[in-house]
């Protein structure tokens, strides 16, 4: 089952790829956009149906269970493939859409296996990414879009670590704003908001992803606000969101006339409020708060000293001295 997936990756990497880099411009429209629309379509299905029954998998026995086991079992070769599979998919659809000097700039450091936890936590997401004429080309077909933004989004929310990082920082924001300018329906954005707040808890406890999707949701959060109130909706679902917080947020977003505030502290703001579905480490998940209210004093405070008591200490004999005869 999962070597013929693997074969589809090999024929996407192998055939179809050099196809898309050295195609004329002139036949994108005649053969480049029949051949991918299918294909990505698929893609996309096998992948999700891959994906749900791994993580189906992982909640019903839990994964370190599996690996203590048998750590050559079939589910876990399963996943590898699955992985590798995500990985050719997902290359296939940077070197389509996304222009060669913007994915060099923002290329994430290969890693073998499970060496996931390994990845720079330098990289960030660029801001002038834009998409190749391929891409636009593409993007102008409503089943090939559909397929590319919800394949793009839903790798945020797949155990694959690597493909959340390209995806944050290569695709979803570019292939997202190509289609903004549109009508876009509210339930689409609500979909598109939520896998990214997903991928938070998924991956959140890499520095380096969850640094380029806290960006990604704020890119998503400002630019479509103001037209859509649904993504309000899903941000008042986040745990331990503080209401008050999120009202000043809004304020000043959709006031023109108040003054911004820097970039960075806009964004600082933002990662507040959504700290509460940021993912941590398997380590810290399950930690008890402790909280010390009256911590007991480390020295003893000196006990004042009386009148008597200074005067005796200051003359020697006391009161009593003085009327002794």
């Amino acid at each position: 089952m999962c070597g013929g997936s693997l074969t589809h990756g090999s024929a996407a990497r192998v055939f179809v790829k050099p196809l898309v880099l050295f195609c004329p411009p002139e036949h994108y429209e005649t053969l480049i956009a029949p051949i991918l629309g299918p294909l990505f379509t698929y893609f996309h299905m096998r992948l999700s149906q891959k994906w749900h029954v791994i993580n189906q998998r992982s909640v019903l026995c839990g994964e370190d269970e599996i690996a203590e086991d048998n750590p050559e079992s079939q589910e876990m070769l399963e996943e590898q493939l699955v992985r590798m599979l995500t990985r050719e998919v997902m290359d296939l659809i940077t070197a389509c859409c996304v222009s060669k000097k913007t994915a060099e700039h923002n290329a994430v450091p290969a890693v073998d296996g499970d060496d996931e936890e390994m990845m720079a936590t330098e990289v960030t997401p660029s801001s002038v990414a834009e998409l190749t004429d391929l891409g636009k080309c593409l993007m102008k077909h409503e089943d090939i879009c559909t397929a590319l933004l919800i394949t793009a989004f839903s790798s945020l929310t797949w155990k694959d670590t690597l493909s959340c990082q390209r995806a944050t920082t290569q695709l979803c924001w570019p292939l997202l704003k190509q289609v903004m300018s549109g009508t876009l329906l509210a339930d689409a954005v609500t979909w598109l908001f939520t896998s990214v707040l997903k991928g938070l808890q998924m991956h959140g406890q890499h520095d380096g992803c969850m640094a380029s999707l806290v960006h990604l949701a704020f890119q998503i959060y400002e630019t479509l606000r103001p037209r859509y109130l649904e993504i309000r909706a899903v941000m008042e679902q986040i745990p331990e969101i503080h209401k008050e917080s999120l009202d000043q947020f809004d304020c000043k977003l959709l006031n023109p006339s108040l003054q911004k505030a820097a970039d960075k502290r806009r964004k600082d703001h933002f990662k507040r409020l959504i700290a509460g579905c940021i993912g941590k480490p398997l380590g810290q998940q399950f930690r008890k708060e402790v909280h010390i209210k009256n911590l007991p004093m480390l020295f003893k405070k000196p006990k004042p000293m009386l009148e008597t008591e200074v005067l005796d200490s200051e003359g020697g004999g006391g009161l009593a001295t003085i009327f002794e005869p």
